[in-house]
């Protein structure tokens, strides 16, 4: 193994040494060549002993199994894109297709050191979803065995850039109402207004989930990657139900809607966003809104969590963040509490004289 480090004495006696790769030289601080032999030497072991070991561990490991000194990180993403159901699949593969993880792919998992991952998730056209892939690729490697260790500790993976959602206006939803000439669709981004529900939940609901006796909308959310995400319940007030007025009399409520692909709702719906002007919505800003004016309403925080099927209070909060709220002054609290009060003083009066009669008759 050649070494990187090579001896070289200035014309005032100071020996130094120099970088083959960088050109760099550093100085020895001495004037003794023996010593100085002995500190380069130090220098080309240092480099050289990782080399060496990482060599060593080459040559048992694929007397071990031939396989494993030769797979590529790309062997890991076609087995990881296997996992999960048909919608998971597609979103891993449009991942893995991007142009952040070419470079990688080609990277033998042996060969994999931080700075292959790190240009990954520092490329021009990555994103969270770049990172949240790559870790799950690198934690899915560690859990079939095929690295031998932990390419970036835990705490070196760089922090997610978070993603601000913004939730539709009054005057947005307005204005998306007033351009969108398909009634059908236009009646069912009102129900994502006055509901909070998601898009796939509302686009198909049908009259077989509403009770008009009971003023009800009873329908089991779809979440959790297709999975059964339990029942909700909707109480139809009048604006939901003037909406239902307009709806097919049987059936489903949106029988055009509910067979598309999520995917085409939401790009139909970005499409008209455009077209007015708005940007940075989508149909699930719906529910940051519906949260937001729950929470500027003073609907209990309870009950908009169970309405919107939340059940941890940070994610509830993240919904609702932006909310303007007004608080009541002091004297409206001061009348309610007033109006809860009950005075027996005319009671206290007459029986204070029944018992002075009393007193007198005998």
């Amino acid at each position: 193994m050649k070494n990187r480090y090579r001896l070289v004495c200035r014309a005032y006696g100071i020996y130094y040494s120099l970088d083959k790769e960088t050109g760099c030289k550093e100085s020895l601080e001495t004037t003794n060549k023996i010593e100085a032999e002995k500190l380069l030497s130090a220098k080309n072991d240092t480099i050289q002993q990782p080399a060496l070991n990482k060599g060593m561990a080459k040559v048992y490991l694929s007397a071990a199994s031939p396989e494993f000194a030769s797979r590529t990180w790309e062997d890991v993403m076609d087995h990881y894109v296997k996992s999960g159901v048909e919608s998971t699949r597609d979103r891993k593969e449009r991942a893995f297709r991007s142009r952040p993880f070419a470079a990688l792919k080609m990277t033998k998992l042996l060969d994999t050191e931080a700075i292959h991952l790190l240009n990954a998730i520092e490329h021009k056209q990555a994103g969270n979803s770049t990172h949240h892939y790559l870790r799950r690729l690198h934690n899915y490697a560690l859990h079939l065995g095929w690295l031998i260790s932990p390419v970036m500790a835990e705490a070196a993976w760089p922090a997610l850039r978070k993603k601000k959602f913004t939730a539709i206006t009054v005057e947005e939803h307005e204005r998306i109402l007033a351009k969108e000439r398909n009634q059908e669709r236009k009646l069912y981004y009102q129900m994502l207004w006055e509901t909070g529900g998601s898009q796939s939940d509302i686009a198909g609901l049908s009259w077989k989930q509403i009770d008009v006796a009971k003023g009800v909308i009873r329908f089991n959310r779809r979440k959790l990657m297709g999975k059964d995400g339990g029942s909700s319940f909707l109480r139809i007030g009048p604006r939901i139900s003037a909406l239902l007025a307009q709806m097919p009399a049987s059936g489903d409520l949106f029988p055009t809607l509910k067979p598309e692909d999520s995917k085409h709702r939401s790009t139909e719906f970005r499409r008209r966003c455009m077209t007015v002007g708005i940007q940075g919505r989508n149909l699930h800003s719906y529910r940051y809104s519906w949260a937001q004016r729950a929470q500027e309403a003073g609907m209990p925080e309870r009950e908009a969590m169970t309405h919107l099927g939340h059940k941890s209070r940070a994610i509830h909060a993240a919904y609702a963040d932006g909310a303007h709220v007004a608080v009541l002054p002091l004297e409206f609290y001061q009348a309610e509490q007033e109006k809860k009060i009950i005075r027996f003083q005319q009671a206290e009066e007459t029986s204070s004289e029944e018992t002075r009669q009393t007193v007198q008759s005998r």
